[in-house]
């Protein structure tokens, strides 16, 4: 297997992910707020780590890899607000369609799928460790103090008006003042909870967690105070990864937090961001209407990981024709039984060069669709079950 190198946000520089003895390599992804039904975008992301895991695995290497829930969030309760729903019965039905939909879509369950409702404890005591060690004060919540951690801005690769004019834009700058944060880059690590909002008793008031620290915790206590590969979206850079790299940081006293941090671009339709927000969206389940499973799913990672891309109908319906001359290629062969032959060396190192060469899918399909035009059964068969995992192809 060729040394596998991904592009690290933080050096903008490919680094290695280099298995250490008896060790796994541990991957964190930041998972979905669950207040919606998936949409592709959250597909594309996920698939592309779904990918990355298959790869290492099918390549004997273990992987430990945790997906969160993010079930305390304000979309969410302001979602259960507008329904008139229960928060948790909402956060339950919306988890459970983004494990449906990525099931069919073929993932490798993440090992862990922790629930930041269920973190409460742990994120009450990494937040007393960091006031305890003077990196957060407490006015009118309990802030993160970004000046007790040099660096803040090193990860977004931004300037000090950027990360405030980017807080002003997502609605997070917040206040400073004497009773509130000192410094308009500070964030919440124990906030109060608004009315009708779940509040938890803790020795800062009662309340909820702040974003970024709930992160950090899950991280932490499933895969330790380092971690090979942090993965997201791009949109997740800041403020959310840079303040979970500060906190995460100045917790343990360990660095880097994260070895290696991989962003995915964003997936666009109509020429806009796809976005819940924005109500811009193709959803998982409408896609599935249109072409099997293995087409969405090949469609998908037909794309480089790290650019922005746009959902285009007509090109899903060319992966679906491409799958479907795959099925009956596969289906042939099986009723000739060839299963037990060798792939070719030639058609499987292109394609592990490919993947190992910071994720290159686009690489990757195309060795694929070589495999099937070679009528290399075998070598269709490996690629496949790393680039569509379980998907079906009906």
């Amino acid at each position: 297997m060729p040394r596998l190198r991904v592009r690290d946000t933080l050096t903008q520089r490919k680094v290695a992910v280099t298995p250490r003895p008896r060790k796994p390599v541990t991957m964190y992804v930041c998972g979905v707020t669950p207040y919606d039904s998936g949409h592709m975008g959250h597909a594309f992301t996920f698939s592309i780590f779904d990918v990355l895991v298959r790869y290492l695995e099918a390549n004997g290497v273990r992987v430990r890899y945790v997906q969160n829930v993010t079930d305390v969030d304000d979309p969410l309760f302001e979602r259960a607000r507008r329904d008139d729903i229960d928060w948790r019965e909402l956060a339950d039905r919306e988890t459970k369609v983004h494990i449906r939909d990525m099931t069919v879509l073929g993932w490798r369950a993440p090992d862990f799928m922790p629930r930041v409702s269920e973190e409460i404890p742990r994120i009450l005591s990494a937040a007393a460790k960091l006031k305890a060690s003077r990196h957060a004060y407490q006015t009118d919540a309990l802030y993160f103090d970004t000046h007790t951690y040099r660096g803040y801005g090193r990860l977004s690769h931004r300037t000090r008006r950027s990360m405030i004019r980017k807080l002003r834009e997502e609605d997070l700058l917040g206040r400073v003042g004497p009773d509130a944060k000192r410094d308009a880059l500070d964030f919440p690590l124990w906030r109060a909870s608004k009315p009708g909002e779940p509040a938890w008793p803790s020795r800062f008031g009662d309340g909820r967690p702040g974003w970024h620290i709930e992160c950090s915790v899950m991280a932490m206590r499933y895969l330790g105070p380092q971690i090979d590969i942090h993965g997201g979206g791009r949109d997740l850079i800041f403020s959310h990864h840079e303040s979970e790299r500060a906190q995460s940081e100045s917790l343990t006293g360990d660095a880097p937090f994260a070895r290696a941090w991989v962003h995915t671009g964003m997936v666009r339709y109509n020429g806009r961001k796809m976005s819940k927000s924005l109500g811009n969206l193709v959803k998982v389940s409408q896609a599935l209407q249109r072409a099997p499973a293995a087409a969405v799913r090949l469609y998908l990672v037909s794309h480089r990981y790290r650019r922005d891309w746009n959902f285009d109908w007509n090109a899903l319906a060319r992966a679906a024709r491409f799958v479907e001359r795959m099925r009956k290629f596969l289906a042939d062969d099986a009723r000739e039984g060839k299963r037990g032959a060798v792939p070719g060396r030639a058609l499987m190192a292109e394609f592990n060069r490919a993947l190992a060469d910071d994720l290159d899918t686009p690489r990757a399909v195309r060795a694929l669709r070589a495999a099937l035009r070679q009528k290399d059964a075998a070598a269709v068969r490996a690629m496949r079950d790393v680039l569509i995992g379980t998907a079906s192809l009906t």
